[in-house]
């Protein structure tokens, strides 16, 4: 059984401000973004992307990932990625493709050219929750479709929009043609390279917040580490389910002094 620690980035910016229409508490100075990979890197990690790691067995593996499609995954990630020739997965909706604040197919494209993963992240960013069962295979299946005829690469991951993962996902996901599913419960990745992945794989979001060697801690602490994550995260599904979605957003921003 393999392990590793997969880390879910989302928007990074040059100047430590959020972009217009970015979300403050997911965005990253570029700089960290690098200091974080460096101070992996030293620690002992393997770094890579998880489209590559699951098709081999490999200790002190940490895979870089990216949520949602954001402009800089291009202008600020692609550049600190191929100075140090690391790869990464970018999970992408092509309903999104090429608005304002958003990558466009040529920046898509500029990505798989230099070996990024593009993956699909559904294909309109509803959570699948809010789906009823046609509409969600429709949503992976053309998902998957239109990465793959934009891109001329194999789409083989799926991360679900805001984590909501419904029975089953992980399932539907592996009738489509998907290999694994990634979800946003915080743990260690655990898998088999013999093995259809049918169970959702955990990561842990990195936050505005979080310096490096806390994300260092994590990799070399492991559960012990992410055990505060995992607290709080199922106390924030709690309050999903409790609230809805709707209102949980809405309390979420007037917390995070993002409401309009």
């Amino acid at each position: 059984m393999s392990r590793a620690l997969c880390l879910m980035y989302h928007g990074l910016s040059a100047d430590g401000s959020a972009p217009l229409g970015a979300d403050p508490h997911y965005t990253l100075p570029s700089t960290r973004f690098a200091a974080h990979l460096d101070a992996l890197k030293t620690a002992g990690a393997r770094l890579g992307s998880a489209r590559d790691g699951l098709q081999q067995a490999s200790a002190n593996a940490v895979w870089i990932g990216f949520d949602d499609g954001d402009a800089s995954n291009y202008a600020q990630a692609l550049p600190v990625l191929a100075e140090r020739g690391l790869r990464a997965d970018f999970f992408v909706n092509p309903a999104r493709v090429g608005n304002a604040g958003y990558c466009d197919w040529s920046q898509l494209r500029a990505l798989a050219d230099a070996g990024m993963s593009v993956q699909s992240h559904g294909l309109t960013h509803t959570y699948f929750t809010h789906l009823d069962a046609p509409k969600l295979r429709e949503e992976l299946r053309v998902s998957k479709a239109q990465i793959e005829q934009h891109l001329g690469q194999p789409v083989t991951l799926l991360a679900p929009p805001g984590g909501r993962a419904p029975r089953g996902l992980a399932d539907l996901a592996l009738s489509l043609g998907y290999h694994a599913v990634l979800g946003s419960a915080p743990g260690m990745a655990r898998w088999s390279t013999q093995e259809s992945i049918s169970r959702i794989l955990p990561r842990v979001a990195v936050t505005a917040g979080h310096d490096s060697a806390q994300v260092v801690r994590w990799f070399t602490h492991g559960q012990r580490a992410l055990l505060p994550l995992q607290i709080r995260y199922h106390g924030l599904a709690l309050a999903k389910r409790l609230l809805g979605d709707h209102r949980y957003e809405q309390v979420r921003a007037r917390l995070l002094g993002t409401a309009a």
